[in-house]
């Protein structure tokens, strides 16, 4: 135990021998309570913030369907799916599991359920293109799509088609709490401090060991770290790349990395007065950005160059899409054959020089270095910048008008693991979340054919192609692979990374003495 840590752990025994806070209780001294450190607030009085992902990454709900850690489909509430005709599929629903009320999972419910998250989050409503819902039986739950749609399982383990019991839900229709099927339900929520779970007994998989889940709501990156290290909390997530090494180095913690679904990227404004509304420029932006000097001089190495938009390492990801590679040649004929010049270093049209006004938000803990590092790339290439750090909305306020030119934010593409989620969600044309105004018919083409497509060699052609295309006019400017970091005092036990980046899976977790 370093000194740092022995000193607060003391400190905190003394507070509440002398009757301290009440926070003394959820500190990380109970062997049966896993204290979590967050960077984002759990939210579990809310169901459209966030899209519901805490209630499936904290397993108080469950999705009919999973990923496993290969990123293969594999059974959840429904314990097999078949596609009955091309826009008809049926699941069969594993008997016996109960909700954390006592009342039945049944196929009425599932349905219920899924037409509840599309009815109150129209982000759902594309993605699961659902034209009907029936329960075919007490656990057989058929969906009718409005085209062929081989994408539904995939997207069915989104976290936000978690199914809800009834009692979720007040007369009215209105949300009031989660109530799910996992092994974790839910017990108290305080804001903008804590959400605690305790181990649900009746739940239908393996049981947890451990008994309870506080997660704390720490936004301050470094007092995240600092509360690992003081004993405050047994587990902290997105820490600072600065002290990956450092807690890594010490024998009383662990450090957990590894690639996950996630790509830091900036979203380029194609429409309106914006120097990117010119593909080429477009195009030299991404032959300029060095993404190896970025992970290193931004990241401490946390990361992996993204010279595509999917990370190379899913094997749903069709080869052959041609990454960009840092080439100054290339996008300075790019520049030139739009008609901009070098002059003292400075590329320059009209007399003005080339500036790009990049926004991004400081909430996640990488953002402010990746994009302060984006903007000192771009100024070595000759590329002016004017940077601003707003919160998550203040940002996509701006970005919905069109006030900007770059905005680099952060998604997890690859969750579901088919290329249809993001691709669908964030690049067709008609997507509410295409902020970037970007439209490409045959793009839009491939998307909409892509989904209704089996794995085969049809549907690499289709994913090769309109990837190549979101390569080529470039209505965005990948950055980074996500890593991702978590560390745990040395107690802590069997925990695995899992590689959709949302799923903690405390399930096989233990803690020591």
């Amino acid at each position: 135990m370093t000194f740092l840590k022995r000193t607060m752990v003391a400190a905190a025994a003394v507070a509440a021998l002398a009757g301290g806070p009440a926070v003394a209780q959820d500190n990380g001294a109970r062997a049966d309570t896993l204290v979590v450190g967050t960077m984002w607030e759990s939210l579990p009085l809310a169901m459209a913030p966030r899209r519901s992902r805490f209630f499936n990454e904290s397993e108080i709900l469950d999705t009919l369907i999973k990923l496993d850690y290969d990123m293969a489909l594999v059974p959840g509430l429904a314990t097999s799916w078949e596609r009955v005709s091309p826009t008809v599929w049926r699941f069969e629903l594993r008997d016996g599991v109960e909700f954390h009320d006592g009342t039945e999972l049944t196929a009425e419910v599932a349905k219920a359920s899924l037409q509840r998250v599309v009815d109150l989050l129209p982000y759902a409503s594309d993605l699961l293109n659902i034209e009907r819902m029936e329960a075919a039986g007490p656990l057989t739950l058929e969906i009718e799509t409005t085209e062929p749609f081989a994408a539904l399982p995939n997207q069915l383990t989104d976290a936000f088609t978690v199914i809800y019991a009834p009692s979720s839900f007040n007369e009215q229709g209105e949300f009031v709490k989660p109530v799910g099927t996992g092994p974790w339900q839910f017990v108290d929520y305080v804001k903008q401090d804590r959400t605690v779970v305790e181990r649900f007994d009746g739940y239908w998989g393996d049981q947890p060991e451990l008994e309870r889940i506080v997660y704390r709501y720490i936004p301050d990156h470094n007092a995240r770290a600092l509360a690992l290290e003081t004993g405050e909390i047994d587990f902290a997530t997105n820490l600072p790349p600065a002290d990956v090494s450092r807690l890594d180095a010490d024998p009383d913690f662990t450090v957990y990395a590894e690639p996950t679904a996630g790509l830091y990227y900036g979203a380029l404004n194609t429409v309106g007065d914006t120097p990117l509304a010119d593909a080429r420029v477009r195009r030299a932006v991404n032959y300029l950005v060095d993404r190896d000097i970025l992970v290193k001089g931004a990241l401490d190495g946390v990361g992996e160059p993204a010279w595509r938009f999917f990370a190379p390492q899913f094997d749903w990801v069709p080869e052959g899409v041609v990454p960009y590679e840092m080439d100054a040649d290339k996008a300075a004929a790019l520049l030139e054959e739009a008609g901009y010049t070098k002059t003292d270093g400075q590329w320059q049209k009209d007399g003005e020089p080339l500036t790009l006004r990049i926004l991004s938000y400081s909430s996640r803990t990488e953002m402010a270095a990746i994009t302060e590092a984006l903007a000192a790339l771009l100024a070595n290439q000759g590329i002016a910048s004017d940077v601003q750090l707003f919160t998550w909305e203040g940002m996509l306020d701006l970005v919905r008008k069109g006030d900007y030119d770059v905005s680099v934010v952060f998604w997890t593409p690859e969750m579901t693991g088919h290329p249809d989620l993001h691709l669908k969600s964030q690049f067709h044309s008609k997507a509410q979340m295409n902020y970037q105004g970007w439209n490409n018919p045959r793009f839009d083409e491939l998307v909409d054919t892509g989904r209704t497509l089996d794995r085969g060699e049809a549907w690499d052609d289709t994913y090769r192609e309109a990837l190549q295309i979101l390569q080529d006019d470039a209505p965005i400017l990948p950055l980074v692979h996500k890593v991702f970091v978590v560390a745990s005092a040395d107690e802590v036990g069997g925990y695995r990374v899992h590689p959709s980046g949302f799923f903690f899976d405390f399930k096989n977790v233990s803690k020591g003495e």
